[in-house]
């Protein structure tokens, strides 16, 4: 059964076309939301130690040149977010729920029996968002099924977390900030789902968001931001590279679909069958085309059962590449690969990283290079140890050599 967003956001009245293009500007008419200024927002208003964290990353990524150095001012306009613009609220203000309505994430818990049985709002900026959001969800991946008490590794997550980051940093870079909508992710025992109240591009379906294409995000000024802290590529991979998640921990694919009110990602805790033969180029083309077909009639692409049927056919064989970013390697794991040097506490690595949040380097660094299998642990069976130290694996070795220093 399909989840629906909260029923108080589904009575919301439906706009017609000239107010929705008059709240929510398209890119391609030269404005976007996010780029509106808020006049009663003053550089004071924003968070110093937000700027701070954010200058670090920019200087980690190496994509922001001579940010290191630059007062708040600086950062901001070298960020073109003056005048403040909602961004930069949205971005680096304490409290943006405050000025941006519904402009924070709700996740809750159900059970089957149970309904409801654990909600939070998850506010701050968005960066935070992120943060906080990942550490619960994979709170909710460490937890043994049986009732175990020592928590699931990594590489037993009944999900990556690599692929909830991708589809968590997708939600927030695209999101319709002017809906006044929260983003909501549903944790259920055999499913996680994630509601976004964004829009498709003009002319785009969901199949267009599962094939090759440009990065056309619907707020442009947040994606340059999340882009120079390097929690994004600019070429429209974010799909991709937790699909590739997906294939590489053995689950199915996500399910995608598109409906009036937001986009829909689902993820099953359903293993993917094996793979024993190799589908021939036709029958992959064929497969796609099925896809795209049930996109446009339904709103729906190849999702769960695509990983046990059509994805046979559209490259889901042992061995074979199909995707263009199989094999990518995120920025912040292969710098957490560079500075591995024998076996490293995690304080060791953190600090190598210059990093000084503890919830940024666990789910953006350690916990996607143990699921990639670049890191592994030194007590697998105690992943929580006190004791616990990290060090390259075999791959994490090869990358490590293969990758300039």
């Amino acid at each position: 059964m399909k989840d629906q967003p909260d029923i108080e956001w589904k009575d919301l009245q439906p706009e017609s076309a000239g107010t929705a293009a008059g709240r929510f500007p398209h890119p391609d008419t030269g404005g976007s939301w996010d780029d509106q200024p808020i006049p009663q927002v003053q550089l004071a208003d924003l968070d110093a130690r937000v700027l701070a964290d954010f200058r670090q990353r920019a200087a980690s990524s190496q994509r922001l040149p001579g940010s290191a150095a630059e007062g708040d001012a600086a950062l901001v306009e070298q960020l073109q977010l003056f005048h403040l613009k909602r961004a930069a609220v949205l971005l680096f203000h304490a409290e943006p729920e405050k000025l941006v309505t519904g402009a924070y994430i709700r996740i809750g818990h159900f059970r089957r029996d149970n309904g409801l049985v654990e909600q939070h709002a998850i506010g701050g900026n968005l960066f935070a968002q992120l943060e906080r959001s990942l550490a619960l969800l994979e709170e909710h991946l460490q937890r043994d099924p049986d009732g175990g008490s020592e928590p699931r590794a990594p590489a037993d997550y009944p999900l990556p977390l690599a692929a909830l980051r991708e589809a968590l940093v997708n939600a927030l870079v695209h999101k319709d900030y002017a809906s006044g909508i929260p983003i909501q992710i549903r944790i259920h025992d055999d499913r996680i789902s994630l509601w976004n109240p964004a829009r498709l591009a003009q002319g785009w379906s969901v199949a267009s968001l599962r094939t090759r294409h440009l990065s056309r995000p619907g707020n442009p000024d947040i994606a340059n931001a999340f882009y120079r802290a390097g929690l994004i590529e600019a070429w429209g991979l974010g799909i991709d590279k937790l699909i590739a998640a997906c294939r590489a921990h053995g689950i199915v694919e996500p399910l995608l679909r598109h409906e009036q009110d937001g986009l829909w990602l689902e993820f099953a805790f359903t293993r993917a069958l094996p793979r024993h033969f190799a589908a021939s180029p036709a029958s992959r083309g064929a497969g796609r085309a099925t896809g795209e077909a049930k996109s446009e009639v339904t709103g729906e692409a190849t999702g769960h059962a695509a990983g046990e049927v059509t994805s046979e056919v559209a490259g889901h064989v042992e061995g074979e590449v199909t995707s263009h970013v199989t094999g990518y390697v995120a920025g912040e794991v292969r710098r957490l690969v560079q500075a591995c040097d024998g076996v490293m506490s995690r304080k060791a690595l953190q600090d190598a990283l210059g990093l000084r949040s503890d919830a940024n380097f666990r789910t953006l660094y350690l916990v996607p290079a143990l699921e990639a299998g670049l890191l592994e642990m030194t007590i697998p069976d105690k992943p929580k140890s006190s004791r616990q130290q990290y060090r390259l694996s075999a791959a994490g070795a090869a990358l490590r050599q293969r990758s300039p220093a």
